[in-house]
């Protein structure tokens, strides 16, 4: 039997909504392996360089626990116990990276949502470049802080109608450091590829689009990115049926901003570097120096989430016709 009446019932207290929530989960089973060995380091600085370069009266992190061995949790656990984490989900099994964050995402009110993996060293400024170019591009959808030029063409069919520009934008110290974070050799990674209409490398020419004195790179990778809400709310709603498969990421989530009418764009300098499973110690002393110089995140604003382009999200099976056929006769 209840007894007395609860205080919230007279007790009126109103929420309050931050306008942007980073989404991150992690799997790190045990320490024995050689490649688990040095994770819950790598989390460790991943987190700390996450929390430390946010602008944390707008933003808020939803950090998900998949079933990890104890040394992991521990990590976890300081950053939510100092308040530094505004959710954690903490798992029995391993649900799978997929399965994880298409629940926090549909379950979030945020406008634009980071989903990103718990193996990045972020970088100040980061969301700032993020947030300027969701402002200044009402057709970004999806935005990375880790230069993707080389999928200018993936999931990316409504650049046939946006005005695109060609050059190279992205400094060579930039590509070398993404190709370093992904194991590759400088001479030999993704932008080494012949992509620009086929005759030149990503390295020496890639697509952008400019509009109010900004730029930005046309091509995101999903591993770290930022979504409007309406691209969120595009997330394939199908029932996730295994931990993990190759390609899950492309049936679930990388469709969705280009059947939004939207694009898919990077920051021009990168602003995250992926660590994987090693901590590189002279990119954290980079890091270290550029936190002393600037203490403080900025004050990162961020506007409301531009109109969807219903003509374009109509047009996109003609538009994915014609830009398949643009690709084949190398128009662009």
């Amino acid at each position: 039997m209840r007894v007395g009446q609860n205080p919230l019932k007279t007790d009126i207290q109103k929420l309050t909504h931050k306008k942007h929530r980073v989404i991150m989960p992690f799997w790190i089973p045990n320490t024995n392996d050689a490649y688990f060995k040095g994770q819950p380091a790598v989390l460790d600085m991943c987190l700390k360089s996450l929390t430390e370069t946010i602008d944390k009266e707008h933003t808020a992190i939803t950090l998900i626990n998949n079933a990890s061995c104890k040394e992991a949790t521990d990590v976890a656990n300081k950053y939510f116990k100092d308040g530094l984490i505004d959710k954690y989900v903490s798992m029995n099994e391993n649900r799978g990276k997929l399965e994880t964050i298409l629940t926090e995402a549909r379950a979030s009110y945020e406008e634009y949502i980071t989903i990103g993996d718990s193996d990045f060293l972020f970088f100040p400024g980061w969301e700032q470049q993020v947030a300027e170019i969701m402002n200044n591009f009402p057709l970004a959808g999806m935005v990375t802080p880790f230069p993707a030029a080389h999928l200018a063409y993936f999931f990316n069919s409504n650049i046939i109608t946006t005005s695109l520009k060609s050059g190279k934008i992205i400094d060579d110290a930039d590509i070398d450091l993404f190709e370093q974070g992904i194991g590759h050799a400088p001479d030999k990674g993704l932008y080494s590829r012949y992509g620009f209409k086929r005759k030149e490398s990503w390295r020496n020419c890639h697509y952008y689009v400019g509009r109010n004195n900004r730029q930005a790179i046309v091509g995101a990778v999903h591993a770290l990115a930022t979504y409007r809400r309406v691209v969120v709310d595009g997330f394939n709603h199908d029932k996730v049926e295994h931990v993990f498969r190759n390609g899950y990421e492309h049936e679930y989530i990388d469709f969705s901003a280009e059947r939004q009418g939207l694009l898919r764009l990077s920051t021009k300098e990168l602003y995250a570097y992926h660590m994987g499973n090693t901590i590189p110690e002279k990119l954290v002393a980079s890091y270290q120096k550029m936190k002393e110089t600037n203490p403080t995140p900025p004050i990162v604003d961020w506007k409301e989430s531009a109109k969807q382009p219903f003509f374009r999200k109509a047009a996109y099976p003609l538009t994915e016709i014609c830009f398949r056929a643009f690709r084949k006769f190398k128009i662009i």
